[in-house]
């Protein structure tokens, strides 16, 4: 089976995927030299047995044989056939990079969990370099302000979002939490930005607001989220999780977590931080992306603590 792990090497965090052998003898099909010398081969590009023969300097007929056992135990992938001096060449590539053996599963099922979320990674990968953030996070000031003299009262949920955020970066340096006044004072919009809070309450939202796929009325920008079709979310915990280029910047992104009310905000960033996969299920690393939500109270105890996927908007 296919795993993602977490590498820590010289005070780095990296992850990747990898393969996980639960037979011992697969381990020592997997570990010979020819066998680790076709696996570094099929690692960088895809490679025919031939080739892999001429380069490592043994007869076709070895690494077919190792191929084949390769193959058997989920370390080797066909992803094509290759005419190759008249004859049909199945090219080979690896199915993930790297190979472990787990000792005691018991043992390691009774572990400390690492609690790490590829799918956010994915979706913040630009927003990471070296597992340091880099980008600025940004929410409505507290105190009157824009046009409409509102307060923000979904700033705190940015709490919520950057303990997930925790698990795969750390923050640098730099103070990465800034108001929506003082981002504008110091055109601090220019980064990879995430933004928290709607258009009403957050300056830097409503100035992307026209950029989204799904955007906020601008009519009345509590009326309701509406979608270049037309088609209108006018639930009080309707929210989005939107991902697009930055219009300020190229090469920069802006994610926006927002809700038609700050109840809505609230239910965006418990889909991001608690229901990860099913929020960012429709997300392929491509841009535009937003995924609509609707909170609902679940336990009944008055408050929103989960949400429905109600639409997917992806490029």
């Amino acid at each position: 089976m296919r795993s993602e792990v977490l590498i820590h090497n010289e005070g780095k965090t990296l992850s990747t995927e990898i393969t996980v052998l639960k037979k011992a003898e697969n381990l020592k099909d997997a570990s010979d030299e020819i066998s680790l010398s076709i696996l570094r081969l099929a690692s960088t590009a895809p490679v025919h047995a031939r080739e892999i023969a001429k380069r490592i300097g043994v007869r076709d007929q070895t690494v077919y044989y190792h191929v084949r056992k390769l193959l058997s135990i989920g370390l080797l992938r066909v992803v094509g056939v290759q005419q190759v001096r008249g004859a049909t060449a199945k090219t080979l590539s690896t199915t993930s990079n790297g190979v472990a053996y787990i000792f005691d599963w018991e043992r390691c099922a009774q572990a400390k969990s690492v609690y790490y979320k590829p799918e956010l990674h994915k979706f913040l990968s630009e927003y990471i370099e070296d597992t340091e953030f880099k980008g600025f996070i940004i929410v409505g000031s507290p105190e009157p302000h824009g046009s409409f003299r509102a307060s923000a009262r979904d700033g705190h949920y940015a709490v919520q979002l950057a303990l997930e955020i925790g698990a795969i970066a750390h923050s640098g340096t730099d103070f990465i939490v800034k108001l929506d006044t003082d981002a504008k004072l110091e055109m601090s919009f220019k980064h990879n930005i995430i933004l928290i809070g709607g258009p009403a309450t957050n300056m830097i939202t409503a100035d992307v607001n026209r950029n989204l796929p799904v955007r906020f009325d601008e009519t009345n920008y509590w009326a309701g989220l509406i979608d270049n079709r037309g088609r209108r979310y006018n639930f009080e915990t309707d929210a989005m999780i939107a991902k697009i280029p930055n219009p300020f910047e190229e090469n920069k992104k802006i994610v926006v977590i927002a809700g038609i009310r700050h109840i809505g905000t609230k239910a965006a960033i418990i889909g991001l931080t608690q229901q990860t996969q099913e929020v960012l299920r429709g997300y392929e690393g491509r841009e535009p992306f937003v995924s609509v939500v609707r909170g609902f109270d679940q336990d009944g105890d008055g408050k929103v603590d989960s949400v429905d996927v109600i639409a997917t908007y992806s490029e």
